[in-house]
């Protein structure tokens, strides 16, 4: 519970830095060389920063997931609204083996590609196995996130959707339970962007 709440609170505080404007308060004095008259003028600037850094990779992990699955996904530019990427994972769990892999296309409909709002359908398989039992879960899904850069490579990420999981039990001794039904996802992510 402390990793989940230093992890949100993280979230936030990067997410409240990396939006907003700069003000630069200035003063000048002119002096006019023929007539010695001096002109003071004050002025304050307000102007909106934007990260652009270009961005075409991104390597991320999902700390949350770590309770279940140690997970690393690799996301490329497409173009300016689309990204796709793909992931694997292992089981963290004692006594539960397999693999997992995953599919998303990230759709940015601001056009800032890796950065910002998206939309992301996503697929995933996994096969699992514990002592004599074995599932092979498939989920299709989606995401609504937002992906930012508080330095110029270090990437954050979160995102909230529904994954709707179909899969079946080889030999049930109630370790494992049934996969079947839509599943609320919550996804945090970290990870580096060139």
């Amino acid at each position: 519970m402390k990793t989940l709440s230093f992890s949100l609170l993280l979230i936030l505080a990067t997410a409240f830095s990396t939006f907003g404007q700069e003000r630069t308060d200035e003063t000048r004095i002119t002096i006019n060389p023929k007539t010695g008259d001096t002109t003071l003028t004050e002025s304050i600037v307000v102007s909106s920063v934007e990260d652009i850094t270009p961005r075409g990779h991104m390597i991320i992990i999902n700390p949350l997931k770590f309770l279940l699955f140690y997970n690393i996904s690799y996301f490329q530019k497409i173009s300016d609204n689309i990204v796709l990427g793909g992931g694997i994972q292992v089981p963290t769990v004692s006594g539960l083996n397999g693999f997992g892999a995953n599919a998303e296309v990230r759709i940015h409909p601001n056009g800032k590609n890796l950065k910002g709002f998206y939309f992301a359908p996503n697929i995933s398989y996994n096969y699992l196995t514990s002592d004599d039992e074995s599932t092979s879960p498939f989920s299709v899904g989606v995401l609504a996130g937002w992906q930012w850069f508080p330095g110029e490579q270090f990437a954050i990420g979160f995102g909230i959707g529904l994954d709707y999981y179909i899969g079946s039990i080889e030999s049930s001794n109630g370790d494992l339970e049934s996969y079947n039904g839509a599943v609320p996802a919550l996804r945090f992510d970290i990870g580096y962007a060139w």
